[in-house]
């Protein structure tokens, strides 16, 4: 019998224990993806380190026990599994068109710069921001974010961007005030005692160039940039849909305060006090 990946994770969840909340279909997920590869890791330990011969079954059916708990994390998320590996497929085609090349993938970070857009980038960033229109978990649209918004925000020193030494621009974001955004005010639960905010919008980063930190680097750029303009605390929204962006966001601290639906879309409100240190590798030229 010959399965689809998503008739094989439709199948696969018919044995999920039906007592679970989705919060802990979620956390099941996640420890039982760590709990078999390390039972498969055992196999190939033995093997190399202890003599045995690698029993090829047990490994097999610790690659399966690998793939339910694949789909179960999927399924929590209420993301198709084959969703799950054709976005995989499409980063590493945008990442190694021509298949893996060593010089692709030991690419210098360090030779990225971070700065202001200046107003000839104007069409760089949006042909950025639009080539992310049919990514996996996206929210923008032909119409979002326009053109007009684009200038707007480039030609008022808004956005940030990071820079490869070639001056392709792979990232890009904008550093917003209040007014700029006044709808944020009644979102959420604002913490009360930052007295200064800054709304951080329109992250996008170039889809040969994600998986590789870039979006917390430039993230950290943004609020160093907001500290030095005064700014005690930052806002921004992350869509409820896009779970690789808020574990991407939670390694930097950031809190949520709130839920809100905005736009057609569930968003989840992040907030985060600034502190006095400046992070010296992200600092913006």
């Amino acid at each position: 019998m010959t399965l689809t990946i998503n008739e094989y994770q439709r199948l696969a969840m018919r044995t999920l224990n039906p007592k679970l909340s989705r919060k802990d279909v979620l956390i099941n997920g996640v420890m039982g993806l760590c709990g078999e590869s390390g039972e498969a890791i055992d196999i190939v330990k033995k093997h190399l380190a202890q003599g045995h011969a690698l029993d090829r079954e047990a490994l097999v059916k610790e690659l399966g026990d690998v793939a339910w708990y694949l789909a179960e994390t999927a399924y929590a998320l209420d993301v198709p599994l084959e969703e799950v590996l054709q976005g995989n497929i499409d980063k590493l085609k945008a990442r190694y068109p021509k298949g893996f090349a060593p010089e692709e993938s030991l690419r210098r970070m360090d030779d990225m710069r971070i700065e202001r857009a200046r107003p000839e980038d104007a069409e760089a960033v949006f042909a950025l921001y639009h080539a992310l229109i049919d990514a996996p978990c996206s929210t923008w649209s032909e119409d979002y974010p326009s053109r007009e918004l684009v200038d707007s925000d480039v030609s008022g020193g808004k956005t940030l961007v990071m820079r490869e030494p070639s001056g392709r621009i792979v990232a890009a974001i904008a550093l917003l005030a209040p007014e700029d955004e006044p709808e944020y005010e009644g979102m959420a639960p604002w913490d009360r005692a930052v007295t200064r905010w800054a709304i951080l919008s329109r992250l996008g980063v170039a889809r040969d160039r994600q998986g590789m930190g870039l979006a917390r680097r430039l993230l950290s750029a943004a609020m160093d940039a907001a500290r030095a303009e005064g700014c005690d605390g930052v806002r921004f929204l992350v869509a409820a849909r896009n779970p690789i962006a808020q574990r991407s966001y939670a390694k930097l601290g950031f809190d949520i305060c709130g839920t809100c639906e905005r736009w057609g879309e569930r968003w989840l409100c992040y907030q985060k006090r600034l502190s006095a240190c400046l992070n010296r590798q992200s600092m913006i030229y």
